[in-house]
This record gives C-alpha cells, sequence and structure tokens, in this order.
C-alpha cells in the first residue's frame, strides 16, 4: 500500500490515484479541486499539483520542500502592495511639506522685501564678461540641460534661456563712487563668483537716495539685508509651429534667438519674519 506524496494518507489497493513525474503517488482528495489540465502522467510533478490545490495541504508539502505556494504569493504581493501604498502616502506627506515650506518661504520672502531695482548700464561693464567665466568654469548646465526634444515636450511655446546663474554668485555689494565726476551719488554694483568681483553696473540715479538710506540703516544695526538677484536675457531656444509646415497639425520646431542682457536686484530684510 502506498501514500500520498503530498499529504501522506495511505492509498488504498482500488483507490483511484495520479502517478506524478517522478513516480510518486498522490490521492483522489489532494487531486479533486486540481484543474485537470494539468494532470498529465510522467510530465506533472507533487509541487505543480500541491501549489494547484492552493489549501492549507497543498501549503504545507510546499513548505516541507521549500517552495513557495500561492497564499505565500498573495502574501508577498499584498506586502508590496502595502509597502507601495505607503511609500506613496510617504510621498505624498513630503510633497505636501515642501509645498507647505514653499509657501511659506514665498511668503516670508514677500514680506520681507524691502527694495527692487534693475541695475543700470549692465550692457557696458563686466556682466558679459562674468556669464563667460561662468559657462566656461560650468557654474550652470545651458538650457537647464534640456536637449531641443526636451524644450518641445516640456516647455513648447515658451522661450528657454542658457544662462541661469542662481545659486553660482556668493555676494551682491554694494558701494558708493562719491569721486564719480557724473554723479557723486553714484552707487556701484559688484557681483561675486568663484571669488572674483565683477562690477555689474550702477543703482539708477532715481533710487540711489532709498539704496544709501538702505545701507545707512544696516550701518546702524537697524536691518539686517539679504540681497538676491536674478539674471535676464541672453540666448534663448523657442519650439514654435514650423512655418513651413501648412498641414493642420504642425510640427514643433527650434528658433533660436537672443535677448540683451539685464540684471535684477531685490533686497529684503532678515529681521522682518
Amino acid at each position: 500500500m502506498t501514500t500520498c506524496e503530498i499529504c501522506n494518507t495511505k492509498i488504498g489497493l482500488f483507490s483511484k490515484k495520479f502517478t506524478t513525474d517522478t513516480g510518486s503517488k498522490v490521492c483522489q482528495k489532494c487531486i479533486s479541486n486540481v484543474d485537470p489540465v494539468i494532470l498529465i502522467d510522467s510530465i506533472t510533478s507533487a509541487k505543480t499539483i500541491a501549489f494547484s490545490m492552493d489549501n492549507d495541504i497543498g501549503d504545507s508539502y510546499l513548505a516541507k520542500i521549500g517552495v513557495e505556494s500561492q497564499s505565500d504569493v498573495r502574501k508577498q504581493r499584498k506586502e508590496e502592495e502595502l509597502a507601495e501604498l505607503a511609500k506613496k502616502e510617504q510621498e505624498k506627506k513630503e510633497r505636501e511639506k515642501q509645498l507647505k515650506i514653499a509657501r511659506e518661504t514665498l511668503e516670508r520672502a514677500k514680506r520681507q522685501e524691502i527694495y527692487h531695482f534693475k541695475v543700470h548700464g549692465v550692457t557696458h561693464y563686466e556682466l558679459s564678461k562674468m556669464i563667460t567665466y561662468a559657462r566656461r568654469n560650468d557654474f550652470f548646465d545651458p538650457y537647464d540641460g534640456w536637449t531641443a526634444g526636451d524644450i518641445k515636450e516640456f516647455s513648447p511655446y515658451e522661450k528657454v534661456f542658457e544662462t541661469d546663474l542662481q545659486g553660482a554668485v556668493s555676494a551682491i555689494t554694494f558701494e558708493t563712487e562719491p569721486e564719480n565726476k557724473y554723479d557723486p551719488n553714484a552707487i556701484k554694483v559688484i557681483a561675486t563668483l568663484d571669488e572674483k568681483k565683477y562690477m555689474l553696473g550702477y543703482v539708477p540715479a532715481k533710487q540711489t537716495g532709498k539704496v544709501l538710506d538702505i545701507l545707512k540703516k544696516q550701518n546702524r544695526g537697524e536691518i539686517s539685508p539679504r540681497v538676491e538677484y536674478e539674471l535676464t536675457g541672453g540666448k534663448y531656444k523657442l519650439a514654435d509651429d514650423d512655418e513651413n509646415d501648412f498641414s493642420d497639425d504642425p510640427k514643433l520646431k527650434i528658433y533660436t534667438g537672443k535677448r540683451e542682457y539685464g540684471f535684477n536686484i531685490k533686497i529684503c530684510d532678515n529681521n522682518i519674519d
């Protein structure tokens, strides 16, 4: 009398049974819930039958021979799904946290701003020289590292400028120039990049009084200025409809152009919360 390979139940001499690919026997009870399609003598293994049974008896056999069962697979899949959900939830919370911080930072920056102006005369002084140095020494990725394909896909119909000096300039300072024969109240705007100083231009004549007042307040300790800056202009790429494509759905073409450089200054007071 033989025993069932899977459940170890004795199989009667005249009982219906199945022979596996290794010659072992499986009882009728074990194969009763198994898809008949897989029951082919000399091909089907006890492992395959046990996996298809998808019950405690089959799972016990699979555990004994060190094979995952369907319940193991479902459990693992469920754990993976729960882990993925937890990951997405954590990412959502992190995005919300970063968004909140960004909003608070923006609102604080608006409250802290006390003055802004556009630097005068940048085309005549050292702004272009500073940009050339920054470009040659890889202080920025041209066009934010975007290819023509990226511009077409992510920023169509918008100018994407080559140069971005955000984070590259370590300091913006103001220097009075009383010996200036044209304007004794002139104030130079100096930028520091890689420990090199560049004279960018001047505070506009109509605005020197306000900037001088800010510098005096700083010297008296009444304010704690923070200078922010923005470079504008330069070479750009633009993804726009191809002028030579007269179809109903014209393809995008990359156009290039150049705008005169500009340099904007914003002065904030860190003492304002």
